[in-house]
C-alpha cells in the first residue's frame, strides 16, 4: 500500500541474532461515513441538546457523535468510523473497525439510552473503508417487525397487526411508511402530503403545500416525469428579496407557498414533485 511503513531489526555477529520484527497497523483505511436522521416514535425528528448517536463494536469500544438539526437536508448526524486496512492482526487504533466487524448503534437522550429499532437483536456489519452508509434511526417499539413503531399504528388501528408500512390506511394514494415520515395522519384522507400548483406568478409557477415541523423539503423539477433534478426557489412571503433556497426545513406548522426560479436559458419544468426528508 502506498504509505505503508515498518520497522525490520537485525544483529549480525558470529552467530545470527534476529530481533523480533515490529509492524505497526499504519495507515488506517479511510473512514466510513454513517450519516442519517433520527425520529422519535411518531416520526418527529429529535433535536433534544446534547443527544447523542453512539456506535458500540462487539467488543464495547464506541465512538460517538451529536445530533444536530439541520446538518443538511434529512441529515442529523454523522458518524465517521475508523477504517482499519487489514494488513496486520492488530488494528491501529482501539476503536478502529474492519468491514467484517458486527456493531451496534444506540442514542442517548438525556441520559437515557435506546436502542433503534433498525438495530434491535442484532450486531450490524461494517461498510467498507471511504464507504457511505445511510441509516435512519427510529426510536420506540416495533413489535410486530414492520419499521414502524407501535405508538404511530395505534393511532390508526389499536390492533396494531392492521397496520402495515405497504399498505394505505386511509386511501389517499400514500403508504403509511411514506405518512410516518412525512408527519401526516394515516387515518385521514384530508391530511396527506399534497403539492398544489396555486397560480402563474411572472410566468413562474407558486405552489403550496403543508410544512410540518421537523421536516426538509426539496423540491425536484422535470420535463418528461423520467428525470428529476433539483429546483431552486423563493418563498414569496419573504418577499421580493428573499432568499433563493435548495431545501426549505420546517420549524412549526403551517402551509407555505413556494415560487420555482427558472433559468431563461433552458426549457421551463413542466412538472413539479416535493421530496420529503
Amino acid at each position: 500500500m502506498k504509505n505503508f511503513r515498518g520497522w525490520f531489526g537485525g544483529f549480525f555477529g558470529w552467530g545470527l541474532l534476529l530481533m523480533p520484527v515490529l509492524v505497526t497497523a499504519f495507515p488506517p483505511a479511510p473512514h466510513h461515513l454513517f450519516y442519517g436522521k433520527v425520529r422519535d416514535e411518531f416520526g418527529a425528528p429529535i433535536n433534544v441538546p446534547g443527544a447523542e448517536v453512539i456506535l458500540e463494536t462487539a467488543s464495547g469500544k464506541q465512538i460517538k457523535t451529536q445530533i444536530i438539526d439541520g446538518l443538511e437536508p434529512g441529515v442529523t448526524y454523522r458518524l465517521a468510523v475508523p477504517m482499519d486496512a487489514g494488513l496486520t492482526t492488530d488494528l491501529y487504533k482501539a476503536t478502529a473497525m474492519r468491514p467484517t466487524m458486527p456493531f451496534q448503534i444506540k442514542v442517548v437522550i438525556s441520559g437515557v439510552t435506546y436502542l433503534p429499532i433498525e438495530l434491535k437483536g442484532k450486531f450490524a456489519t461494517m461498510g467498507q473503508p471511504g464507504g457511505r452508509t445511510l441509516m435512519d434511526l427510529t426510536l420506540g417499539v416495533d413489535s410486530d417487525g414492520d419499521g414502524l413503531p407501535d405508538a404511530w399504528e395505534r393511532m390508526i388501528n389499536a390492533d396494531i397487526t392492521q397496520v402495515t408500512s405497504g399498505a394505505d390506511s386511509d386511501g389517499d394514494g400514500l403508504s403509511n411508511a411514506q405518512e410516518y415520515l412525512a408527519g401526516t395522519y394515516a387515518f385521514d384522507a384530508a391530511d396527506g402530503f399534497r403539492l398544489s400548483i396555486n397560480e402563474m406568478r411572472d410566468g413562474k409557477p407558486v405552489m403550496k403545500f403543508l410544512a410540518i415541523s421537523g421536516r426538509t423539503y426539496t423540491l425536484l423539477a422535470s420535463e418528461d416525469l423520467k428525470t428529476w433534478t433539483p429546483a431552486q426557489f423563493r418563498i414569496p412571503s419573504e418577499g421580493t428579496q428573499g432568499t433563493v433556497r435548495q431545501s426549505y426545513q420546517a420549524n412549526d406548522v403551517r402551509p407555505i407557498e413556494l415560487e420555482a426560479s427558472t433559468d431563461a436559458t433552458k426549457p421551463a419544468p413542466k412538472f413539479f414533485k416535493l421530496l420529503v426528508q
